[in-house]
């Protein structure tokens, strides 16, 4: 993974005519334009999506195609496109506005776009009808404000359309308006085809945006209102609109959807659209959109891009988790170039020189903390999703599952292991993961198909988690303290060097920071370089609820097997009476430095890396509040104090396991 970058970020506007088509689209757009050339009038077409999904992006395009590149009165003297172009951006006329404001204000704005254009390619041949319907369509305005009010003053707003259509003010009606509108639209068109019989004009084209980021109901009567107005000859309409905020806008008409009354509200919907229209992001192509990106937000080199296999689970991951969507897709790249810069600023780090199994590790995990936020908070609960049981279902506050759905998952591919039974009841929280349950499966078993042989799945998991924490978004949650824990090990570590050197003690012959890179540990090593990997003691830290956790451990020595029980072996050797003197050492340690508090009192803990060792762990825990509480001079010299007393311990079990070890090998 390369660090240097052409640009930190990825814009998140919408896709300009001319620029390239990342997502291969340009058959919908090319079969979209055929179809509105060739389409009889009025009609009106309804480009639907979810929001981000790329509405204004294809508008754009359709506009270019269809209108021409600009709006101003200079382009339209020599128009050679087919259509005149009307662009609104509905959610702009809402801004600062009432209801009723917002419903006048876009009708006035479409009427007076309409004598702009016409002016412009006719000018003073319309004088007349263009000043009439301008006054006429101001005049409506106000009386149309009026009525409003009076509606609001009196029975409400759920019938305000019906009543603009209704009433009138001296004489002039919304009917009488799209007559005016019709005369002048048809008399431009006319007019063009008398000039010029090879440029023949089919009318205009209105595109009416972002109407999904205004209230449902708003946006219901601004369809309502464009219908009854502007439903005229040589007129078609482009909505960027989906199905559901018209289901929203319409539940003060209709009540909640139900089965009964689906109906009514799809027939409102067939009354308004003509034809829709629905963004093909399931056949988008993300691959090269993603791949581009991340070259260009420096997340992947040169190298990178030409392996084909890292393309293939980075697009997997992507469709598993953020999806298609470009706006999810912009908030992914721009995470990733955040964390990216922000963990490469140490240049020491291990960041710098994260392989690619890593890298896709991390690019999974920063998918999963934008797609699955409940995955991920479990995550940060449990880093080893493998190790997800029924304690942590309780701790998550899942429910039991009975026998026959624990048979009834066993016998599915994607739910027969405990850990994925565990995250089938995380997704029933929330109906957007319920859906993807098995995606979220498949996503997690790549995963962990990619941590490297020997490494623990939990503590790369943990380490890649610290390096996505500063993006972390979790509702409801008290902030959590956004620490880097690389370098907070690294600050602490490079002060202790020095104390500890001042305290060093036989039979230990030197101190020294083992490796300068540091990402989630810091091991001191009490030997010289020649010696390599020994008496190595390990600093890390830990975060819990309220507090952070300072973690020094060791457990490089081992204890050959001779049964299942450690002192059973160590009695049968004679050696148990030592070993359980060295024990009340550590345990000793608590009373001299009552802050630390060990972890597995007694070495009682004896993991078993394999069937020939039993491998205790020692370890001490030091909570603290802030890592400037660690550097304070008072507590540096506390924790040396302590680690020089604990590695005195560990050379007295050292030497034991050693003597101990060599006799059951003589033994056999």
């Amino acid at each position: 993974m390369t660090t240097k970058t052409n640009s930190s970020s990825v814009v998140d506007v919408p896709r300009q005519a001319l620029d390239e088509d990342q997502f291969g689209i340009e058959k919908y757009k090319n079969g979209l334009i055929r179809f509105i050339e060739n389409s009889e009038t009025p009609i009106t077409i309804a480009i639907q999506g979810e929001w981000g999904s790329g509405k204004t992006s294809l508008m754009n395009s359709l506009n270019y195609s269809l209108c021409g590149e600009s709006f101003s009165s200079e382009s339209f003297k020599n128009h050679v496109h087919p259509f005149y172009g009307v662009w609104i951006n509905t959610w702009q006329y809402s801004l600062m506005r009432s209801q009723e404001e917002t419903l006048i204000s876009i009708v006035v704005s479409i009427t007076t776009k309409i004598v702009e254009i016409i002016d412009a390619r006719h000018k003073s041949k319309f004088d007349h009808k263009l000043s009439r319907l301008l006054n006429f369509s101001k005049n409506l305005a106000k009386g149309l404000a009026g009525t409003a009010a009076n509606q609001i003053a009196g029975e409400g707003s759920s019938d305000l359309i019906n009543s603009l259509l209704e009433r009138e003010r001296e004489g002039q009606t919304i009917s009488q308006l799209r007559d005016e509108l019709e005369n002048v639209i048809n008399s431009c068109l006319e007019l063009d085809a008398k000039n010029n019989n090879e440029n023949l004009k089919k009318g205009f084209i209105f595109f009416i945006d972002d109407l999904d980021r205004i209230d449902p109901p708003v946006a219901v009567q601004i369809l309502e209102l464009l219908k009854n107005i502007f439903d005229i000859k040589n007129c078609l309409f482009i909505l960027a609109i989906d199905y559901d905020v018209v289901i929203k806008g319409l539940k003060p008409k209709f009540g909640e959807l139900t089965d009964k009354n689906e109906r009514e509200f799809r027939s409102f919907f067939d009354k308004i659209i003509q034809m829709p229209f629905s963004m093909p992001v399931a056949t988008y192509s993300i691959d090269r959109f993603l791949i581009d990106n991340l070259q260009k937000i420096g997340y992947l080199d040169n190298i990178d891009i030409k392996d084909i296999s890292i393309s293939e689970k980075l697009s997997m991951i992507c469709n598993l988790s953020v999806g298609s969507n470009p706006r999810s897709l912009k908030r992914l790249l721009n995470t990733i170039s955040l964390i990216t810069i922000i963990n490469t600023e140490d240049s020491d780090s291990e960041y710098n020189e994260i392989d690619s199994k890593s890298m896709l590790i991390n690019f999974g995990l920063i998918c999963i903390q934008i797609a699955y936020p409940l995955i991920y908070r479990a995550l940060s609960v449990e880093n080893d999703f493998k190790k997800w049981n029924e304690g942590i279902a309780t701790k998550l506050k899942l429910r039991a599952l009975d026998p026959i759905e624990i048979e009834k998952l066993s016998k599915s591919e994607e739910f027969d292991e405990e850990w994925e039974q565990v995250v089938f009841r995380i997704c029933e929280k929330d109906i957007y993961l319920s859906n993807r349950v098995s995606q979220i499966s498949q996503l997690l078993n790549i995963l962990g198909s990619l941590i490297p042989e020997g490494k623990n799945l939990g503590e790369v998991i943990e380490e890649t988690l610290e390096l996505s924490a500063v993006t972390d978004i979790q509702a409801f949650d008290k902030p959590k303290q956004a620490i880097n824990k690389g370098s907070v090990l690294k600050i602490l570590g490079t002060k202790l060097i020095p104390l500890l050197s001042d305290r060093l003690k036989p039979p230990f012959p030197a101190v020294r920071q083992q490796s300068k890179k540091v990402q989630t540990n810091f091991f001191i090593a009490y030997s010289k370089p020649e010696e390599g990997h020994k008496d190595i003691i390990g600093l890390s830290i830990s975060q819990n609820k309220d507090s952070l956790n300072l973690m020094i451990w060791t457990h490089p020595w081992a204890f050959a097997v001779k049964s299942n029980n450690l002192r059973q072996d160590l009695n049968s050797e004679g050696m148990l009476p030592e070993f359980e003197e060295i024990a009340k050492g550590f345990d000793g340690l608590e009373k001299l430095f009552p802050n630390f508090k060990s972890k597995y009192p007694g070495i009682n803990s004896t993991g078993i890396g394999d069937k020939k060792w039993h491998v205790p762990h020692l370890t001490f825990e030091l909570d603290f509040s802030n890592p400037q509480e660690l550097y304070e001079i008072v507590k540096l010299n506390i924790i040396a104090d302590f680690i020089t007393d604990f590695m005195q311990q560990y050379s007295l079990l050292s030497q034991f396991s050693k003597r101990y070890n060599e006799r059951v090998q003589k033994g056999n």
